[in-house]
């Protein structure tokens, strides 16, 4: 069952846009070299210049953003920039003397002579244009990781958002790494921290599949949200937990072997209105106040109660709208909750023919599993 998004998508999109900006950019360079033409008495049209860079720079940026979204973030978001920018200007250089050397020779524009190749490539021009392209793609890079830094909010952050409070429906998907504390104390805290740092980065591309914004990470605890109308739409909040598990399923052998466990995450969905808002002068960052966050937090916590991996209020269950054709529901029990003096019926949720037999699990198997989970707590 795949996302709403899919992984190309977010990439075409992402190429698209890195394509917009740079013809902007190139808007921006033609105004400077009209200006600095018309500075020398050379008079030119800017509207000529505009045309010319604008469909230069766009057919450039889709190049180099899809060459960059498509093969090499992936590597290159792994290594700090400092690292990451001379990789990505190596192959800036190549492009550039491509453009230099070969295609001239190929378009039939010069002829094919070893002084005439290397008097192209040791000139100031490819100089010129080899550290702009590159110093572009910088700032490229620059941009999306910044976005990667605030998640899917980045923007928000860029024109004040959440400068001021505000409220919001949101939901809130609470994750839990089952055993955490055992497997900490067997690895020890270096390859503990390794395993952690693995695990969400494989937990990454599901969350922003479904349109999610990984709003904290609290030791071996992710916490996701989604504006309302966004996460329920095609389930996508549960969507998302079915994709982080069947993710981490199919790296089960690759954790087995290297950190001797494959881990297994538990889950509690809530929504409900949050009053959200920037804090600090220095290393600001958007947060969300309110009973949603603390139910869905101790929704989380009684999974183990109930032996299963994934719980929701019934509100949330209400809002989701299920296809009974995709989706099996039962209805687990109920839970008090201290900061509203009431109690919230909880459900868990399969997909069809996800339970042994095709059938669901009746209260006898649900207090075994209780009782199997917190033996191995």
């Amino acid at each position: 069952m795949s996302l709403p998004h899919t992984r190309t998508q977010r990439r075409v999109r992402r190429t698209l846009r890195i394509a917009l900006i740079w013809g902007i950019a190139g808007l921006l360079a033609a105004l400077f070299e009209r200006n600095i033409l018309a500075g020398h008495g050379i008079p030119i049209a800017f509207s000529d210049l505009a045309l010319g860079n604008l469909a230069e720079y766009f057919l450039v940026g889709l190049i180099a953003g899809g060459l960059y979204s498509f093969v090499l973030r992936d590597h290159l978001r792994k290594l700090p920039f400092i690292q990451a920018f001379p990789r990505a200007a190596a192959v800036i250089f190549l492009i550039v003397t491509c453009t230099h050397a070969a295609l001239p020779v190929w378009m039939g524009q010069v002829e094919a002579d070893a002084a005439g190749i290397l008097g192209r490539l040791f000139s100031l021009r490819f100089l010129g244009q080899y550290l702009f392209w590159s110093l572009l793609m910088g700032a490229t890079m620059l941009m999306v990781r910044y976005n990667d830094q605030y998640g899917v909010g980045g923007w928000g952050h860029l024109v004040g958002r959440y400068h001021k409070p505000r409220e919001e429906l949101r939901i809130f998907l609470f994750l839990d790494m089952r055993s955490s504390t055992a497997i900490a104390e067997e690895l020890g805290h270096v390859r503990y921290f390794q395993l952690l740092n693995e695990v969400y980065a494989d937990i990454t591309d599901p969350v922003l599949d479904s349109g999610g914004e990984i709003y904290q990470y609290v030791g071996d605890e992710v916490s996701v949200s989604w504006l309302l109308r966004k996460g329920i739409k095609q389930q996508r909040c549960l969507r998302c937990f079915f994709a982080i598990q069947d993710r981490i399923k199919a790296k089960a052998a690759h954790y087995q072997q290297r950190y001797g466990h494959a881990p297994i995450f538990k889950a509690g969905l809530h929504y409900g209105p949050v009053t959200a808002g920037e804090v600090g002068l220095v290393k600001k960052q958007v947060i969300f106040s309110g009973d949603p966050v603390i139910t869905a937090a101790h929704i989380q916590s009684v999974c183990n109660q109930f032996g299963v991996e994934l719980l929701m209020s019934e509100e949330m269950l209400d809002q989701l709208r299920l296809p009974e054709h995709q989706y099996e529901r039962r209805s687990v029990g109920e839970i008090p909750l201290k900061s509203r003096k009431r109690t919230v019926r909880l459900w868990t949720v399969d997909r069809k023919g996800t339970r042994p037999g095709g059938k669901t699990a009746g209260p006898s198997a649900t207090a075994e599993a209780a009782t199997s989970s917190t033996a191995a707590q």
